[in-house]
């Protein structure tokens, strides 16, 4: 089969590697991969565990054993995090598995795709003035993915999260920083990379401004990491995929000769918006339904295996960043170990939403009514 793959980031190039080790013909287009993603860059332990590809990554990761977290009002408490977060830069981590990707057979043409057409059952595609035939297409272009566009539609404005921030220069502690300013539906973060931070807010799109975005994360760094404000800075902007239950139900990810994967089909928490477990995975498991022949099984897979849990997380993203949640949850943490160790297990990817109600009522009986009804009244 000879299979063409659009974006030449963690989930484009995994699944390149993952087939052209199985001797697939695979063609791997990007114009500018590897790249400095605006994220992060967190890849929590469960990745590390789930996917061996990364060992040979870990000596590259900046490891970070503390998260400090800052509420609305200022209030803040410190989590150590009992299995550590590794953060990297998204280019270091992309050349890597670009170099998987070339080494396992993989071609890789540095050009942008300009269009898809489907001819008797292939596909005919443009790039660079060149066309290429396929039997199979791959969208992993990403959250504003242009083969998403062309075979399914766009994402829905209340499925994608807004962010901006900064990369700061310079070396830093290891602190994993997340504040919750008042008025969002998102969080402040900073964190620590070697050489430099990644640094932003993120907000539904259509909710804030890209503008007030920034003030308020300027606003936020003079208060409380003035040292950030007096590094070089370089400013990003990016769309995250956020999908709500509604947008989780009617999502399509395939079809009998096309997939998408990582971002470009949404697979993304949207509490967290971390995307890199779901990149891998959803690699996988479209490299096992080609394997086996039949490609409409990834889709199911996708439903049964991620759907469930991100639809869980999706209940409780209004709830997690409501002030007087967040402000609670952090008061709380200074106070109980076992509350700090569920929210670190939550950040590190080894507690699930759909365990996390039982986890909370555990460790916070307490809680006040108010706070458990707009918690837990759809649960």
């Amino acid at each position: 089969m000879r299979i063409g793959i659009v974006g030449a980031g963690i989930a484009g190039s995994y699944l390149a590697a993952l087939l052209g080790g199985e001797g697939q013909e695979v063609v791997l287009f990007d114009p500018k991969g590897p790249w400095e993603k605006p994220c992060g860059g967190g890849i929590t332990h469960r990745s590390f565990e789930a996917f061996p590809v990364l060992d040979g990554f870990r000596d590259a990761c900046r490891t970070v054993h503390r998260m400090r977290m800052i509420a609305p009002g200022g209030e803040r408490c410190q989590v150590p995090l009992t299995v550590p977060v590794r953060i990297a830069s998204r280019e270091s981590l992309g050349a890597y598995l670009l170099d998987q990707a070339t080494t396992a057979g993989a071609a890789l043409v540095r050009e942008r795709v300009s269009s898809m057409v489907p001819n008797d059952g292939q596909w005919r595609v443009l790039a660079g003035g060149q066309e290429y035939a396929f039997d199979f297409v791959v969208g992993a272009d990403g959250a504003q993915s242009a083969v998403r566009r062309s075979l399914f539609k766009p994402f829905a404005g209340e499925d994608v999260t807004v962010s901006v921030g900064y990369w700061v220069a310079g070396e830093f502690d290891d602190e994993l920083v997340i504040g919750f300013p008042e008025g969002i539906t998102g969080y402040i973060w900073i964190f620590p990379r070697d050489g430099h931070l990644s640094v932003g807010i993120g907000a539904p799109m259509g909710a804030v401004s890209g503008q007030a975005l920034f003030a308020r994360l300027d606003e936020f760094l003079t208060q409380h990491a003035p040292d950030v404000t007096t590094g070089e800075r370089v400013r990003f902007g990016a769309l995250i995929p956020s999908l709500t239950r509604q947008g989780l139900a009617s999502n399509r990810t395939g079809g009998s000769n096309w997939a998408l994967i990582g971002d470009a089909a949404g697979w993304v928490d949207p509490v967290t918006r971390e995307g890199i477990y779901y990149a891998f995975r959803s690699a996988e498991l479209l490299s096992e339904a080609l394997k086996e022949g039949c490609a409409e099984t990834y889709e199911q897979a996708c439903r049964r295996e991620f759907v469930p849990e991100l639809s869980k997380a999706a209940f409780y993203v209004e709830a997690f960043f409501d002030p007087r949640v967040s402000a609670r949850l952090v008061a709380l943490s200074d106070e109980n170990a076992a509350i700090r160790k569920v929210l670190a297990d939550l950040i590190a990817g080894e507690q699930g939403y759909g365990t996390l109600k039982q986890e909370l009522l555990k460790v916070m009986p307490f809680l006040a009514k108010d706070i458990l009804r707009h918690l837990f009244q759809k649960g």
